[in-house]
């Protein structure tokens, strides 16, 4: 059984449904157990959600924590657009059954595009989560806020591979309240930056065809990236390809491979929908990418 947990709101339904019809249909050996934790959904959407992974004999089970659980904490940045959900994470060990050891939580910006058993069966003996490398690792102020050394690095918090026995026999929901509280001032980056501070030297980096994030796309990475040739065959076949930037829903979105999230979009019962069925949305786009267009601005993503 791989079990997946997701954080989200009602806001956030249809992004869902899009990611786990993409896990599905990329993984249709697997028996598959989906965690939903939310402050609350409306039946209607639990019922959208359980329907899709009963499709393919898959089962979705909800748990709606008491607001008390994320009390001690607050959004820092992001605040438009990222809701107190995204702690669910931090207090997995405490919400999810005592049964389920390890768990592989998904951010809702994603479509998974291949299989996943080979991250899933990752042995993480002696690790607290497998993680990819963060975009934004060689910016050195974080360690310099977080207080510890750059040599640790920095991950992405939007797929962990959480080995969740780990975190109940240290407590890891207990020391992010406890670190939050004490040091609310470093905390900028959220729950990501709470995870980093708490468990930067008991991570497992994985491979970044596991959290393809959007910069990983943009024109100057071949210079950053140590591997690049790898990388390279990576950002064609990502196995969980996750739009950290512009989501491919909005109507300026430019990522090279945001026709996937349509792809899985039309496999719901959002079929169909479009943010450029707008004519405002059409004009806005239009105006965005002219200068584009005219070669007067530097095109931001690489050509695949």
């Amino acid at each position: 059984m791989i079990h997946i947990a997701c954080n989200i709101d009602a806001n956030f339904t249809q992004h869902c449904a899009v990611t786990l019809v993409s896990l599905f249909e990329n993984n249709k050996t697997a028996d598959i157990c989906v965690h939903i934790v939310a402050p609350g959904l409306p039946e209607k959407d639990q019922n959208i959600l359980k329907s899709l992974a009963a499709s393919y004999g898959n089962e979705v089970c909800f748990y709606f924590p008491s607001p008390e659980l994320l009390a001690n904490f607050s959004i820092r940045k992001f605040g438009k657009r990222i809701s107190m959900a995204t702690y669910y994470r931090c207090m997995f060990s405490a919400i999810l059954p005592a049964t389920v050891d390890k768990v592989l939580y998904l951010d809702c910006d994603i479509v998974i595009l291949g299989d996943i058993s080979e991250f899933w069966n990752t042995d993480l003996t002696d690790y607290a989560v497998g993680c990819v490398e963060d975009i934004g690792y060689d910016d050195m102020e974080r360690y310099e806020t977080l207080k510890y050394d750059s040599k640790y690095s920095y991950f992405n918090a939007g797929v962990l591979l959480i080995n969740l026995k780990y975190w109940r026999e240290h407590k890891v929901d207990e020391q992010c309240v406890k670190y939050f509280l004490a040091y609310p001032e470093r905390i900028r980056y959220n729950d990501q930056d709470l995870l980093n501070a708490l468990l930067h030297e008991h991570k497992l980096f994985m491979s970044l065809k596991w959290n393809m994030q959007d910069a990983f796309y943009r024109y100057g990475m071949e210079k950053k990236i140590e591997h690049w040739p790898t990388l390279k065959q990576d950002l064609e076949s990502p196995v969980i390809l996750h739009y950290t930037n512009k989501k491919p829903w909005n109507y300026d979105s430019m990522h090279p491979l945001r026709r996937e999230y349509y792809t899985y979009l039309d496999m719901t019962p959002w079929r169909g929908k479009r943010p450029l069925l707008s004519l405002k949305n059409s004009l806005l786009r239009f105006i965005k990418l002219l200068p584009y267009v005219l070669k007067l601005r530097k095109p931001k993503y690489m050509k695949l």
